[in-house]
């Protein structure tokens, strides 16, 4: 077990550390809203939102990413993914595995 009587944190410790998790998130946020328009498929001919399923996400809330399109939900699920080479279901996760590097090599660089 850790003793930590003793250790004294800098009175702006938990202000300091708060705004920088703040800043690391929006950081975050922004490069993941720049990879998943190649990931998210889009929309075949017949619905008259084609194309802006690409287009429709947005940060919620930080950490919380969505994509405001009434069909998304389903197409996260079951696309087939003859949209393009990328594009398919399960973009969030996809766009993670080819970019998780990317993302935490540019944010330890900040």
């Amino acid at each position: 077990m850790i003793d930590y009587k003793g250790l004294d944190l800098s009175p702006e410790f938990n202000q300091k550390s708060e705004k920088n998790f703040a800043s690391a998130q929006s950081y975050i946020d922004s490069e993941v809203l720049k990879y998943l328009p190649d990931y998210t498929p889009i929309a075949m001919k017949r619905f008259k939102n084609r194309g802006k399923m690409s287009k429709a996400h947005k940060v919620d809330k930080p950490g919380i990413i969505i994509n405001t399109e009434p069909t998304a939900r389903k197409e996260y699920y079951i696309n087939k993914g003859f949209s393009g080479a990328n594009r398919g279901k399960f973009w969030l996760e996809r766009m993670k595995a080819d970019h998780k590097a990317d993302i935490l090599k540019g944010l330890k660089s900040r």
